[in-house]
């Protein structure tokens, strides 16, 4: 066996008996039940996976929040942080903790028919029902069912949660979606059309074995028919161990988990579970959490699963070829709003690359209203041989704004967003995916760079502008985006896996084109909506004047979805 993946797994078994020899103690005492925190932005949306080791109040009950970290600095607490519209996923993870639904709420009166319980108390109720479920499902917070002053409505799998006196929750969803795809089935521009519908189950267990322990379990089941040509390997996994990981508590705030986890860090930008895919990422290793006053500090080394066609019909094994670790440290309490700093390791023993990458990301708003989010790092290591050393950036900047207008039916209040994303590209060509171009790692391109996923971060930059607005009540949304693509360097656009699109001939023109993407979300209660969706891509020169092409056409993309949460 090779040295490294000796100390690797050395390392793993150490830290596998660094929490279980915290077990004595464990049992030994018992604190406080704890229960979830849920941060909220401006438009009452839950941000990203927030832990907080730190007496506080939820309704009239003292709780310390600790175990659940969905991604603890992933999304540290954002209650400034505005965030654009995703269209794909639930908004990031609203934090729960291990021993969320400990037990029963006992009140000495009925608050939702005496003044014990506030308008402030039941709107916090109802937020926090509407928020319940998360972007990671491991972070899922039904507190609110424990909550004397939530009155609101009950749904279908309530009564699967709080279960073994308040220590075991379960649950799921069901997911349907309609593809109809003109002249980019496969990866970028191919010419090929195709329809299609996609499935997806997810069930979940979340056992809360005590005030130390937890274990996590979820299966997925993905699947695709009618269409014409192969199907990609997101679409497809028939039967898979998504998540199923041990939590411990070593100290009041550290945490550790080992086994197989989904990931979810800031703006899922670099590193995302990918909920747009039908199979969903998913990955395999150990990750520690420490949080503080201030700053949450997260630590994790993992593999990916391996997701292609071998393993469709089959549970995914980890491939140990490809190791990914990092430090991610966010603070939400800065003057800027939230702030997060982070460095993410890449070693691609197959490919022969290794990779490291610094950023930062602040998000918030002025006094004023403005919104602003940017994020942006530098990349050096080494490439795939023949190509050199490694060095490259990406950057992301976006100025918003909440209008508030009069009309006739009364305030309206759309929000808009402009945004420039950059990715540095290599000037080799023929390109590969370990050549001098910024890596994307494990990211949620879809939600950024184009509904249609023609393109990855990585050689390209995009001058977008988006505008979302409430239509027909509150209950329907509407989201326009615009994008206008071009190459950062003559040579070719890379599509979502990294995978160079021509390898024929470098690019006559660096314009890519122009996309279009509107989505209509209805949401039909807090946990089932449908969403219609339509593309269009308007070919750039550089489809007119490079060879090696597959078409110059133009694309068009209409999809429905249809989500229920239980």
């Amino acid at each position: 066996m090779p040295p490294l993946k000796q100390a690797r797994r050395r390392a793993f078994a150490l830290a596998l008996l660094a929490g279980f020899a915290a077990a004595p103690t464990a049992m030994a005492e018992t604190p406080p039940g704890l229960v979830d925190t849920v941060v909220l932005d401006a438009t009452d949306s839950p941000q990203g996976d927030v832990q907080l080791v730190a007496d506080t109040q939820y309704a009239d009950t003292p709780y310390v929040a600790y175990l659940n970290d969905a991604a603890p600095l992933v999304d540290a607490p954002q209650a400034e942080a505005p965030q654009p519209v995703p269209m794909d996923d639930p908004a990031p993870a609203a934090t729960v903790d291990a021993d969320a639904i400990a037990a029963p709420v006992v009140t000495s009166c009925n608050c939702c028919t005496t003044p014990c319980c506030t308008k402030a108390k039941k709107a916090a109720a109802t937020a926090a029902m509407k928020s319940a479920y998360a972007g990671v499902f491991y972070a899922n917070n039904f507190s609110y069912l424990n909550d004397p002053c939530y009155d609101g409505p009950s749904f279908i799998g309530d009564n699967l949660k709080g279960l073994l006196g308040g220590k075991l929750d379960i649950g799921g969803e069901a997911r349907m979606r309609y593809h109809n795809e003109n002249n980019h089935r496969g990866l970028g521009l191919t010419g090929v059309d195709d329809s299609f519908f996609l499935t997806r189950y997810r069930m979940f267990a979340n056992l809360r074995v005590n005030q130390y322990f937890r274990v996590y379990g979820e299966y997925l089941y993905a699947d695709s028919g009618g269409e014409t040509f192969n199907n990609r390997p997101i679409e497809e996994n028939r039967g898979e161990i998504q998540n199923l990981f041990l939590d411990t508590k070593l100290t009041e705030s550290l945490n550790l988990r080992l086994g197989r986890q989904e990931l979810l860090f800031g703006d899922q930008r670099l590193i995302s579970p990918l909920d747009w895919a039908n199979t969903r990422r998913s990955f395999q290793g150990v990750r520690g959490t420490y949080t503080g006053d201030a700053w949450t500090v997260d630590g994790f080394f993992v593999n990916p699963l391996n997701r292609n066609f071998a393993n469709e019909s089959k549970i995914d094994d980890a491939n140990e070829d490809v190791d990914f670790y990092g430090v991610y440290a966010s603070n939400s309490g800065t003057a800027l709003g939230t702030m997060d700093l982070y460095y993410l390791g890449l070693d691609n023993q197959a490919l022969d690359f290794d990779y490291h990458t610094l950023g930062s990301r602040v998000v918030g708003s002025t006094d004023a209203g403005v919104l602003y989010a940017i994020e942006g790092g530098v990349q050096f290591g080494s490439n795939s041989p023949g190509f050199g050393d490694h060095s490259a950036g990406f950057f992301t900047g976006g100025l918003g704004r909440q209008l508030s207008i009069c009309t006739a039916c009364g305030e309206w209040k759309p929000t808009v967003w402009f945004w420039y994303d950059w990715a540095s590209g290599g000037d080799d060509f023929p390109a590969a995916r370990g050549d001098d171009s910024f890596d994307h790692l494990f990211p949620l391109a879809h939600k950024y760079l184009g509904l249609m996923d023609l393109f990855a971060r990585r050689n390209i930059n995009d001058v977008n502008f988006q505008f979302i607005t409430p239509i027909l009540g509150d209950k329907v949304k509407l989201m326009l985006w615009y994008h206008h693509f071009f190459l950062d360097q003559a040579t070719t656009p890379y599509g979502v896996t990294e995978a160079p699109f021509n390898s024929v001939a470098a690019a006559g023109d660096k314009e890519l084109g122009q996309e279009i993407d509107m989505v209509v979300t209805c949401a039909i209660n807090p946990r089932t909506n449908v969403q219609i969706g339509y593309s269009h891509f308007r070919a750039g020169d550089y489809y007119d004047t490079t060879a090696g092409v597959p078409t110059n056409a133009d694309a068009d993309f209409f999809w429905t979805q249809f989500q229920w949460r239980f």
